[in-house]
């Protein structure tokens, strides 16, 4: 039905992302070999394309020109890319730039005259799913590359095994950027879905939220106690966990640090509102003080010290009484919920 066929098509995408990467990746003197290998999966994707545009019409009704003016149609968080790459032309045909006639694609405006309305919305419960398949992926690759820094890089004694352990930490690498391109262009086509808010919960990905966390590779390193994962991490993405023991215990040791900083943070707030009460209590202290001062200038006939010590006194019950009056107003404040911690198990 509808439903495959769009599918289908957000597998055609991420095939398109995957194999412009690997284009981008051939450099400006690339091998036979590597030409023939991109050749054969441009040939199989237009293949797959092909199939796709044939079926179009059965779902769309009518045959659909597509075009995209926006010049990011393509582009994606490519860490491990030069920018400055010449992209070699290894045919004469690129399957990896046509633009499928997928919903998002024809506009919103287009689909409604055609009455695709149902099939926008099939599409954004599917880009949902895409969204978190790729999210999972990105959380798993970025633990496992956490777990090899823990491993295997830190232990490496010779250059031999130092090359093989990079060269894995370039393939997860590879991995985890793939994975945040297909989101990012997931992501720019849900922008362009009418009547869902799923851009509230999923945000763009930045480059600084790819890197991995050191929390399992070294937990006791210093200067870590403030940081926090990204947005994505706190998603409700089922089966992280399932058949990965390390990703389990990067839950674990990141939901410890959490906790240990929820903590932290409420002992705070105990110290600070007793610091407030105590700099009342310093103030009207500093107040009795100078009053006893002042009595005992009166006694001794001395009006100009019973003068200064009238005007101290004053200025210490002025600023007892501003800071209880400030205090009670920050007091006052609804707190901010940090949320309730349950146990993993």
């Amino acid at each position: 039905g509808a439903a495959t066929w769009l599918a289908t098509g957000l597998t055609i995408e991420e095939s398109q992302i995957t194999l412009s990467r690997d284009v981008k990746r051939l450099g400006k003197h690339p091998t036979d070999t590597q030409l023939l290998r991109v050749a054969r999966f441009q040939d199989k994707l237009h293949t797959h394309i092909t199939s796709f545009l044939e079926m179009a019409s059965t779902y769309l009704g009518v045959e659909v020109d597509v075009e995209v003016d926006d010049p990011d149609y393509y582009s994606d968080l490519d860490n491990d890319l030069d920018p400055d790459l010449d992209i070699h032309d290894t045919s004469i045909f690129q399957p990896e730039l046509t633009v499928l006639p997928l919903p998002s694609n024809i506009g919103e405006v287009r689909c409604k005259e055609l009455g695709l309305t149902n099939l926008m919305k099939e599409e954004t419960t599917l880009r949902e799913g895409q969204a978190n398949d790729a999210l999972h992926a990105i959380r798993v690759h970025l633990g496992d590359k956490a777990v090899i820094f823990r491993n295997t890089v830190w232990s490496a004694k010779s250059q031999a095994s130092s090359t093989r352990v990079w060269t894995r930490v370039r393939s997860v690498e590879t991995a985890v950027n793939l994975k945040a391109s297909i989101y990012s262009k997931c992501w720019s086509q849900l922008a362009k879905l009418p009547d869902h808010d799923l851009l509230k919960k999923y945000l763009p990905l930045k480059k600084e939220d790819l890197k991995a966390s050191s929390a399992v590779a070294d937990p006791n390193a210093r200067g870590q106690r403030d940081t926090t994962l990204p947005w994505f991490w706190s998603l409700d993405v089922q089966g992280d966990t399932s058949g990965n023991d390390w990703m389990a215990e990067f839950y674990r040791v990141n939901w410890l640090r959490t906790k240990a900083l929820h903590d932290h943070w409420n002992e705070e707030v105990i110290l600070v509102k007793h610091e407030m009460q105590w700099s009342i209590n310093f103030f009207n202290h500093r107040a009795k003080q100078w009053l006893s001062h002042m009595d005992s200038a009166t006694s001794a006939g001395l009006t100009g010290h019973t003068c200064y010590a009238a005007r101290q006194s004053h200025i210490y019950q002025q600023l007892a009484a501003h800071a209880e009056d400030s205090f009670q107003k920050i007091i006052g404040l609804p707190e901010v919920s940090v949320g309730t911690f349950h146990g993993t198990g």
